[in-house]
């Protein structure tokens, strides 16, 4: 048999998670090594059900045309600790940014302490299990593209909120693009800060 060369497999890889640019459940299946001997997830089999049926619910929605009908798709989960919740934002932010070139995004947290030792450090770990990981470099505070010149474009940042400076909410517009916006513990946000993103929604 043929080997095949490291382009066509990066060309498959690119083919085939671009398929998934409608349907964050069947990316995550594909991308993270669930049940496989070595690695993190060798005793995990997949997301939870509360976990399958989000990222399902996102899915059906893009499939249904909310995008080109100018839907902004809204998703809540209200849970306890230790259910995973930090785990969705990981995924949801890696399908996000695999699936469409040039996506924008920012992901904030009830407190800047809760954003930098839980919140980010859970989308580090997805990051480098995803088969993808090479796509996107992890920093701090950003998770941004590889691809010359897309730095800027094409990123996911983490920025502490504040209700005196929500330039970083107000400034997100990506026109005709998708845009991700996400707030972990969320019910602790000042509601100025909610304001202020749902502007950014408009286009």
């Amino acid at each position: 048999a043929l080997m095949k060369t490291e382009s066509q497999i990066e060309d498959e890889l690119v083919e085939d998670i671009l398929g998934f640019a409608h349907d964050p459940l069947g990316y995550v299946l594909y991308a993270f090594p669930w049940g496989e001997p070595g690695t993190e997830l060798a005793n995990k089999k997949g997301p939870r059900k509360w976990q399958r049926e989000l990222l399902d619910s996102i899915g059906k929605q893009l499939q249904a045309g909310a995008r080109e009908k100018g839907e902004v798709i809204r998703e809540a989960v209200a849970s306890g600790h230790g259910v995973g919740k930090s785990a969705l934002v990981s995924w949801l932010i890696n399908w996000a940014l695999s699936t469409e070139v040039d996506t924008r995004g920012v992901v904030t947290a009830n407190t800047e302490n809760q954003l930098r030792t839980k919140t980010w450090p859970e989308v580090a770990k997805w990051h480098r299990l995803a088969i993808n990981s090479h796509w996107f470099k992890l920093v701090g505070t950003a998770l941004f593209s590889t691809d010359a010149g897309h730095e800027k474009t094409w990123r996911i940042d983490a920025t502490p909120w504040s209700e005196t400076n929500t330039e970083a909410f107000a400034g997100l517009h990506n026109e005709g693009r998708r845009l991700l916006l996400i707030f972990d513990e969320a019910s602790a946000i000042a509601e100025k800060v909610w304001d202020v993103a749902e502007g950014a929604l408009t286009d």
